[in-house]
């Protein structure tokens, strides 16, 4: 998509993103990207209060104006990136900014993660949405799903057609909705993950001994050795067919062979 400002203008998808969420008046809100304020107005008419985060500040002057008749929104003229979010947020609904997809995405699962009885309801690019719920053994199947599907449980809502935006993008959307797991995140299984996952295609062995550079074992002769220790048969699978419980298996094994490491 080009990196060009449009805004939801369909009442009906506006409506479905708003009883996907589940709104209570006492929900407290975090929208991301709000834009000229239209799904801002929905979202707080029916909640406690909305923190509307804007890099524009043009769009929130024009929003301050158009929604003064609320006093339950809190604008904030910032990159959600850059900012802290607060404590008291029970629900993220945002039509994200598409150009910073995967490291808001990241950033809210940790949130939601923290925050048991959270959830979010996200609108992507549909290509970065099947993504997210990928399954193993398929094309899109990738680290963003891996991440996903083991920090949370992600479900796609519904397609949105391009022309339900206004200019028209170049590409449809997609609305996901992500409740967490509220585990505690094993930053070693994930940089096991990533690592392997460049090399998505090929088998485990080789995917493995491929990355051995941010393995615990440096050396191809030692790594082909502590190797032996896991099973053959998961070896020589390939590694986009492996589901999320099967690669903490991995992970676990490799971690008790000394072929990776936990993070500090």
């Amino acid at each position: 998509m080009r990196n060009t400002q449009v805004f939801l203008r369909d009442k009906n998808v506006m409506q479905k993103i708003i009883s996907a969420a589940e709104l209570k008046p006492d929900d407290v809100i975090l929208e991301i990207g709000s834009g000229d304020g239209r799904l801002t107005r929905e979202l707080a008419s029916c909640t406690k209060k909305v923190y509307a985060v804007e890099r524009d500040l043009n769009l929130i002057d024009a929003s301050k104006m158009e929604l003064r008749d609320l006093n339950n929104i809190e604008f904030i003229n910032d990159d959600a990136l850059n900012i802290e979010f607060a404590s008291d947020i029970d629900k993220v609904v945002s039509n994200l900014p598409y150009a910073i997809s995967s490291p808001i995405t990241t950033k809210i699962i940790y949130f939601l993660n923290e925050h048991p009885g959270s959830i979010a309801i996200l609108m992507y690019q549909k290509e970065f949405g099947e993504r997210m719920i990928a399954i193993p053994g398929i094309r899109d199947y990738s680290m963003l799903s891996v991440f996903c599907q083991y920090t949370s449980t992600t479900e796609k809502l519904l397609n949105v057609s391009k022309n339900c935006f206004k200019p028209t993008p170049s590409v449809d959307s997609m609305v996901v909705k992500i409740t967490p797991k509220n585990i505690r995140i094993d930053e070693g299984f994930l940089s096991f993950c990533r690592a392997i996952f460049q090399h998505k295609k090929k088998n485990l062995y080789s995917a493995i001994m491929d990355s051995r550079e941010k393995m615990a074992v440096h050396s191809k002769e030692s790594l082909r050795e502590k190797l032996n220790g896991l099973d053959k048969d998961l070896l020589k699978e390939k590694v986009f067919l492996f589901e999320v419980e099967q690669l903490l298996s991995i992970y676990r094994a490799a971690l008790k062979l000394g072929i990776c490491q936990e993070s500090a």
